[in-house]
């Protein structure tokens, strides 16, 4: 081939590699905004609801899951194609990808490109050439790397500046939306309650009951309101405890007979979880 089509080929070359660099900085955007606009709506749903560790646990693995497979699409498969490691675009495409951007090359490049895969048996290799050559004289003015224009980033890298600007905004307010949500999805397997207003204390000091004998679970509300109806959650069934002085509610079970898991609730807000065992 002539010294021009040489030309073309690098300057091909040179469009591909501008062309990876383009997806590779578009991906990493797009993934960086996508993944942080998800942490923020996933932390500030959990700083206000206190998933359970079921919810919790979708949200940690749907995170990481999804993390990935948006970085291999948008990041991982342009870098590996920039570096070679997997087959970048032929040089038809990128000819007709440049065609594209540019309605005044029409079908030449294209035809360059299929002239330059004419076998000699065919044709007289220099009527080729020529033919070549010709063509690629009249697409000396166009400068390929043109057809890739990273000013283009500039509208989604406003959006991810904004997000960006928006987090750190309500890190600074509070930063506690992000540190304790962050922690408690982490260890999604771990029983987190959220914090009333008041405290549920238990008083029984032992938590020991023999077979078929009563039991009476007391507990203490603490804080600056106090409810007026408490229930003791038993094995995820309600009962409403009797109301004492000064805050105390009782209950009693009448005949404990196997060993029960059970919280205080008001049905708003949870204390943390119980475990009454019968004595051997």
């Amino acid at each position: 081939m002539t010294e021009n089509f040489n030309i073309l080929v690098n300057k091909l070359n040179s469009f591909k590699l501008r062309y990876y660099l383009y997806r590779l900085l578009k991906g990493l955007i797009i993934t960086l905004f996508s993944l942080l606009m998800i942490y923020v709506l996933f932390s500030v749903m959990e700083y206000f609801i206190y998933f359970s560790s079921a919810y919790r646990k979708i949200l940690f693995f749907g995170f990481t899951i999804f993390g990935g497979l948006l970085f291999i699409q948008f990041t991982g498969i342009p870098l590996l194609k920039l570096l070679h490691i997997l087959k970048p675009i032929d040089t038809r495409s990128a000819s007709v990808m440049i065609q594209n951007n540019f309605s005044d090359i029409k079908d030449k490049l294209l035809n360059i490109i299929e002239l330059a895969s004419i076998s000699g048996n065919q044709y007289s290799n220099e009527i080729v050439l020529a033919s070549i050559d010709q063509k690629i004289r009249e697409l000396k003015i166009f400068d390929f790397n043109e057809a890739v224009q990273f000013k283009n980033l500039r509208y989604i890298l406003l959006y991810f500046i904004i997000s960006l600007t928006v987090t750190t905004g309500i890190f600074l307010v509070n930063r506690n939306v992000f540190t304790e949500s962050t922690q408690r999805i982490i260890h999604y397997n771990t029983e987190f309650v959220k914090p009333a207003p008041y405290t549920f204390s238990l008083i029984n000091t032992s938590l020991n009951a023999k077979k078929g004998e009563s039991f009476t679970f007391k507990m203490k509300c603490e804080g600056d309101e106090i409810p007026q109806m408490v229930y003791i959650n038993i094995e995820e069934n309600n009962y409403l405890m009797k109301g004492m002085a000064d805050g105390n509610f009782e209950f009693e079970v009448a005949s404990v007979i196997n060993p029960v898991t059970f919280y205080f609730t008001d049905l708003k807000y949870n204390s943390k979880e119980y475990n009454l065992l019968l004595l051997p």
